[in-house]
Protein backbone atom coordinates (compact mmCIF):
# COMPACT_ATOMS: atom_id res chain seq x y z
CA UNK A 1 0.00 0.00 0.00
CA UNK A 2 1.37 3.41 -0.95
CA UNK A 3 1.94 6.06 1.69
CA UNK A 4 -0.80 8.65 1.73
CA UNK A 5 0.25 12.27 1.37
CA UNK A 6 0.77 14.30 4.52
CA UNK A 7 -1.89 16.80 5.57
CA UNK A 8 -1.23 20.36 4.40
CA UNK A 9 -0.45 21.58 7.94
CA UNK A 10 2.23 18.90 8.38
CA UNK A 11 3.79 19.64 5.00
CA UNK A 12 3.84 23.38 5.79
CA UNK A 13 5.47 22.88 9.19
CA UNK A 14 8.03 20.38 7.87
CA UNK A 15 8.92 22.84 5.10
CA UNK A 16 9.20 25.79 7.48
CA UNK A 17 10.96 23.83 10.23
CA UNK A 18 11.31 24.57 13.93
CA UNK A 19 14.23 25.56 16.09
CA UNK A 20 15.02 26.16 19.74
CA UNK A 21 16.33 29.54 20.80
CA UNK A 22 18.68 29.30 23.78
CA UNK A 23 21.13 31.92 25.03
CA UNK A 24 21.02 33.87 21.75
CA UNK A 25 21.72 30.79 19.62
CA UNK A 26 19.34 28.82 17.40
CA UNK A 27 19.29 25.02 17.23
CA UNK A 28 17.27 23.35 14.42
CA UNK A 29 15.02 20.45 15.37
CA UNK A 30 14.51 17.22 13.48
CA UNK A 31 10.75 17.06 12.95
CA UNK A 32 9.18 13.67 12.25
CA UNK A 33 5.59 13.00 11.14
CA UNK A 34 3.95 10.37 13.37
CA UNK A 35 0.34 9.72 12.43
CA UNK A 36 -1.75 12.81 13.17
CA UNK A 37 1.14 14.70 14.77
CA UNK A 38 4.70 15.86 14.30
CA UNK A 39 7.18 14.92 17.01
CA UNK A 40 10.65 16.06 17.99
CA UNK A 41 13.01 15.91 20.95
CA UNK A 42 14.99 19.08 21.71
CA UNK A 43 18.75 18.78 22.19
CA UNK A 44 18.76 21.99 24.28
CA UNK A 45 16.30 23.75 26.60
CA UNK A 46 14.83 27.04 25.42
CA UNK A 47 12.01 28.54 23.39
CA UNK A 48 10.53 26.49 20.54
CA UNK A 49 10.20 28.75 17.51
CA UNK A 50 7.97 29.71 15.79
CA UNK A 51 5.60 28.87 18.66
CA UNK A 52 7.38 30.59 21.60
CA UNK A 53 6.77 27.57 23.84
CA UNK A 54 9.32 26.58 26.49
CA UNK A 55 10.87 23.17 25.91
CA UNK A 56 13.29 21.07 27.93
CA UNK A 57 16.26 19.11 26.65
CA UNK A 58 15.35 15.48 25.98
CA UNK A 59 11.63 15.98 26.68
CA UNK A 60 9.51 14.91 23.67
CA UNK A 61 7.35 17.54 21.97
CA UNK A 62 4.24 16.77 19.91
CA UNK A 63 2.64 19.22 17.49
CA UNK A 64 -0.92 18.69 16.26
CA UNK A 65 -3.49 20.71 14.34
CA UNK A 66 -6.82 21.88 15.78
CA UNK A 67 -8.95 22.01 12.64
CA UNK A 68 -11.94 23.50 14.50
CA UNK A 69 -9.96 26.60 15.49
CA UNK A 70 -7.31 26.50 12.72
CA UNK A 71 -4.31 26.54 15.05
CA UNK A 72 -1.38 24.42 16.09
CA UNK A 73 -1.35 22.70 19.49
CA UNK A 74 2.09 22.10 20.97
CA UNK A 75 2.39 19.54 23.78
CA UNK A 76 5.61 19.88 25.73
CA UNK A 77 5.93 18.06 29.03
CA UNK A 78 2.44 16.65 28.61
CA UNK A 79 0.75 20.06 28.63
CA UNK A 80 -1.02 21.14 25.44
CA UNK A 81 -0.53 24.80 24.56
CA UNK A 82 -2.35 26.57 21.72
CA UNK A 83 0.15 28.22 19.44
Amino acid sequence: MANSPLPVWQTALLTRGCEVSANGEFFPLELRPAGDRIVCTPSVSGSLLPFNVSVTIGQPVAITWDSDLSRYIVSAGGEPIAA
